[in-house]
């Protein structure tokens, strides 16, 4: 018999929205422990990574997914192979190092307007403290090639290459966290001995290991990095735990999906059926739409750096006349310039060349100012400039310069 353990040491890059089930601060509250820290369940933790193994080793059959992870099915049952503990942070982590915050969304229509009664509120955090989550396989020699030489370990270096994403809008840009890993083995029964000696829940049980190689596993995304430059002014609701603004990936994603639409309705192509079907099959929909597909294209958040915050003041006016209302005088919060980062991941097998050419066409317009983001758009809010852009780590800055919209089409 055999026992391998990984330990996992997670860092955000982006905000965690994992909820609880309760709604007593907002909408959807965060999952926090007994001392208010924010932790990840370890059954959150074991269905990803089952996602991550099946999504990654598309050719191996359910009944070894099945052997590996476990399944119950009606009254038939199959234990795991793996034990998955829950990410928690260091021992001496305390509520005061988790930023905390609530953030607002709301659903928008086909035109990209706010739909009634559907806007909600939910809690997330970001910290720079570590989570360490401990996976513990179990298994007889006969396993060991297929569930940990070709699965498990590969699996674990590609996580520790690309990183690993949790909780609620992963495809959104929440919960991408980088992840360092290392690696513990025992063979039975030469060293049982030192396995009772060994406790993997403290984090010291792995110091002396070395740090499993990061290595992925072909490159089956179009990674785009877009490096932009704000023009003048734009107004956005949210700040990060620095206090900078930000640009949310959802916001990012609502953004590109409705100029995209636009694009499509003024080629002529039927708004009904062309535009949502090749809509939906890269942003994905819900089953309220009819069919639950899971989005194949991913947008992080851009922080933006070196804004100059402002504040002006602002009379309401009334849609019909036009004239100022009466004890409508506003402040209305904006940023000046600054820099950021957008990022786009997306799944090589979810995009064709019509998407790929919309989403280059998209980039083109951003880089022009005809695609903008946050509030005041229609004042000219919101512009920015495209300095550099790289896919999968080669440069096509000139592409967007030119407005050349076949760039992407090498990666299809």
């Amino acid at each position: 018999m055999k026992k391998v353990y990984y330990q996992l040491e997670m860092y955000q890059k982006s905000p965690l929205r994992i909820g609880n089930g309760d709604n007593e601060i907002a909408d959807s509250d965060l999952m926090v422990d007994a001392k208010g820290c924010p932790f990840i369940p370890g059954s959150s933790v074991a269905g990803v990574l089952r996602d991550l193994y099946t999504r990654r080793n598309p050719d191996v059959s359910e009944e070894e997914v099945n052997n590996l992870f476990g399944y119950i099915e009606g009254k038939q049952l199959s234990e795991s192979h793996i034990l998955v503990s829950d990410a928690t942070g260091p021992e001496n982590a305390s509520p005061s190092d988790y930023f905390i915050t609530v953030r607002d969304g709301i659903r928008l229509d086909e035109w990209g307007t706010a739909v009634s009664e559907n806007k909600y509120d939910f809690q997330v955090t970001e910290t720079k403290k570590p989570y360490y989550t401990v996976l513990e396989w179990t298994g007889e020699d006969k396993d060991w090639k297929t569930e940990i030489v070709n699965g498990l370990e590969p699996l674990m270096s590609d996580i520790a290459a690309k990183g690993i994403s949790f909780g609620a809008g992963t495809t959104r840009g929440y919960g991408k966290m980088e992840v360092s890993i290392r690696k513990k083995e025992f063979d039975f029964p030469q060293d049982i001995q030192a396995w009772l000696k060994f406790d993997p829940l403290t984090r010291e049980a792995f110091e002396k290991e070395r740090v499993l190689e990061a290595k992925g596993l072909g490159d089956a995304e179009i990674k785009i990095q877009a490096e932009i430059k704000v023009e003048r002014s734009f107004s956005v609701p949210v700040c990060n735990y620095e206090e900078k603004p930000l640009i949310s990936g959802t916001s990012w994603a609502g953004i590109f999906r409705h100029h995209m639409r636009a694009i499509l309705r003024n080629l002529g192509l039927d708004r009904a059926e062309r535009c949502g079907t090749e809509l939906n099959l890269l942003f994905g929909m819900g089953e309220a739409e009819g069919e639950h597909i899971r989005s194949g294209i991913c947008f992080g958040e851009t922080v933006v750096d070196g804004s100059i915050p402002y504040s002006i003041q602002r009379n309401a006016v009334d849609r019909f006349t036009q004239a100022p209302r009466n004890t409508a005088l506003f402040l209305n919060e904006l940023w000046n310039g600054g820099k950021g980062r957008l990022d786009i991941t997306v799944e090589r097998s979810r995009i064709n060349k019509l998407q790929a050419q919309l989403l280059a066409i998209s980039l083109i317009d951003l880089d022009l100012g005809l695609m903008t983001f946050g509030g005041g758009t229609g004042v000219g809010l919101g512009r920015c400039r495209i300095s550099c852009i790289k896919v999968n780590g080669k440069d096509f800055t000139q592409n967007i310069k030119k407005q050349d919209s076949n760039f992407l089409e090498e990666y299809l």
